[in-house]
C-alpha cells in the first residue's frame, strides 16, 4: 500500500516494451465493483480469493509486468505461483514515505487503511512475506517511478533471478 507498484510498474512495463497489467484492476472488471466495495460487500476471503483466481490468470501471460496489491505475496500459493511464473519485486520505500503517499485519500480508498499505527503494524506483519521476493528494491524519497524502474530493469538484465 503506497509503495509505488502501479506507477512504478507502468513505467518498468513501458522500458522492458510489456504490457502492464494491475491485478486490482483485474479483480474489479471481472467482480464489476471496486476493490473498496468487494472488502464491503463480500469481506477480505472473498477477496483474496478472486485475487488468487486472477493471479492465476495473469500468470499466463508470456510477458507482462504485473501489479498486485500489497497482501498477495503473503500467501503461499500467490508467492508460489510469482515464483514459478516470474520475478517478484518488493519496491521498499521508507515507511514515512508510505504514509505521505496514502495521504488522507487512505481511509476512503484503501479498504485496509484506518490510520497510521493500523498501516504500519500490517506492514509489519508483511515484512516476513516481502522478503521472499526475488528482488528487493529500496527506494529513495526523491526517486521518480521512472528512475525506479530503470534500476529495475537494470537489475533484470543483469541478474539470473527467477532462471
Amino acid at each position: 500500500m503506497g509503495s509505488g507498484k502501479t506507477t512504478v510498474g507502468r513505467a518498468l512495463a513501458g522500458a522492458l516494451g510489456v504490457p502492464f497489467v494491475d491485478l486490482d484492476g483485474v479483480i474489479e472488471a471481472q467482480a464489476g465493483m471496486p476493490v473498496r466495495d468487494i472488502f464491503a460487500r463480500q469481506g477480505e476471503p472473498a477477496f483474496r480469493e478472486l485475487e488468487h483466481q486472477a493471479l492465476v490468470e495473469v500468470s499466463s501471460l508470456p510477458a507482462a509486468v504485473v501489479a498486485t496489491g500489497g497482501g498477495t505475496i503473503t500467501f503461499p500459493r500467490n508467492l508460489d505461483i510469482l515464483h514459478r511464473t516470474g520475478i517478484s519485486v518488493w519496491l521498499n520505500p521508507s515507511f514515512a514515505t508510505i504514509m505521505r503517499r496514502i495521504g488522507a485519500l487512505g481511509k476512503r480508498d484503501r479498504p485496509l487503511f484506518r490510520g497510521e499505527a493500523e498501516a504500519l503494524a500490517l506492514y509489519r506483519s508483511r515484512l516476513d512475506a516481502y522478503r521472499r521476493a526475488d528482488l528487493r528494491v529500496d527506494v529513495g524519497v526523491d526517486e521518480t517511478p521512472e528512475e525506479v524502474a530503470a534500476r529495475i530493469a537494470l537489475r533484470l538484465e543483469t541478474s539470473d533471478c527467477g532462471t
